[in-house]
């Protein structure tokens, strides 16, 4: 089902960053803060550099909801969004036709979503550990695998997801 990539973080800085990088470690898509804000949204540029189409989005502030409880399954079941030119992301993405259905890597540490786009499959997102780097650290980084005709689409659930560190959907 298409290209492979791997999205990368950069948060170290208060201009957040993510990067979409191909096999070859060129990066083909970016979405990056421009001002940061201490309150309210920032201006972000979403860059596809495959088809050097370049759009603007507010994104607000990453906003977590607690379900309550120590134990796994309520840290598995805690939600976090943040909104994207005014609405919630993940309901702007629901009413684009995204559908993300999330569950356990088979054979590593870590999380698998299948996107589907009005019912058919366009992409796999899976949380990674690229080498040299620990699957503790603090950066999560994702191996997204989809077709380039949807890269827009799919940086921006590939962003979210890391953005707002969510475990599951569905």
């Amino acid at each position: 089902m298409g290209n492979k990539y791997l999205l990368k973080p950069a948060l170290k800085t208060f201009k957040q960053a993510f990067y979409l990088e191909d096999e070859n470690g060129h990066t083909v898509y970016e979405g990056k803060m421009t001002k940061f804000s201490l309150f309210g949204a920032s201006p972000f540029e979403f860059i596809n550099h495959i088809t050097n189409k370049i759009e603007e989005h507010k994104v607000g502030k990453t906003v977590t909801i607690e379900q309550g409880g120590n134990d796994l399954i309520s840290f598995l079941s805690k939600r976090s969004y943040f909104k994207y030119d005014g609405q919630k992301i993940w309901d702007y993405l629901h009413d684009k036709g995204i559908r993300i259905d999330s569950h356990l890597s088979g054979n590593k540490i870590g999380m698998t979503y299948n996107i589907t786009l009005e019912g058919k499959e366009i992409a796999t997102i899976a949380t990674s550990s690229p080498k040299g780097k620990s699957i503790f650290t603090t950066d999560m980084y994702y191996d997204v695998t989809c077709d380039e005709k949807n890269l827009d689409l799919v940086f921006l659930v590939a962003f979210s997801i890391a953005k707002t560190e969510q475990t599951t959907y569905n």
